[in-house]
């Protein structure tokens, strides 16, 4: 494959990956909103959603890096990443290091939002465990149950 073709399918395949991973950011807004509103079903179907995309990311990263390998071989660059043979490739490039701005800027977002997400259903599932000591098992002792994420109302 020429040098040209190898950079047109790695835009391309970058720019697919740009897709998926705004597809991801709102496919984690879907799954933020269903336990909110405690709608286990909407989670569910936002959790298989997810889950298929992240297949489809797998698939695109071993294509970019098989991309990414035949452009670093014909560059004669060692290494296969993006910058790199962006860099080799002059203002040819130039779009590609665009793309990656790009996808840097999505990624953080989705890495953010997968953040929260997380400390949400952290908190959630630290709510539902101490509420279920409390009503359902109380210690004998009387000393208080849990981590404190239920408030007491008489204090």
């Amino acid at each position: 494959m020429s040098i040209d073709k190898l950079r047109t399918a790695l835009e391309a395949n970058l720019q697919a990956e740009l897709a998926g991973k705004r597809a991801q950011c709102a496919l984690l807004e879907d799954q933020e909103a269903a336990i909110r509103a405690n709608d286990s079903r909407a989670l569910a179907a936002a959790g298989e959603k997810l889950h298929r995309e992240l297949e489809r990311a797998v698939d695109r990263a071993r294509a970019r890096a098989q991309l990414l390998a035949g452009l670093a071989t014909s560059l004669d660059v060692a290494d296969a990443r993006v910058h790199t043979v962006a860099a080799a490739l002059g203002e040819s490039g130039a779009r590609l290091v665009e793309l990656r701005g790009d996808l840097r800027a999505i990624c953080a977002d989705s890495l953010a939002r997968g953040r929260r997400l997380s400390v949400l259903v952290r908190a959630h599932g630290a709510l539902i465990e101490e509420a279920l000591g409390r009503f359902l098992a109380p210690d004998p002792s009387g000393a208080p149950l849990g981590r404190g994420s239920l408030v007491d109302a008489r204090a």
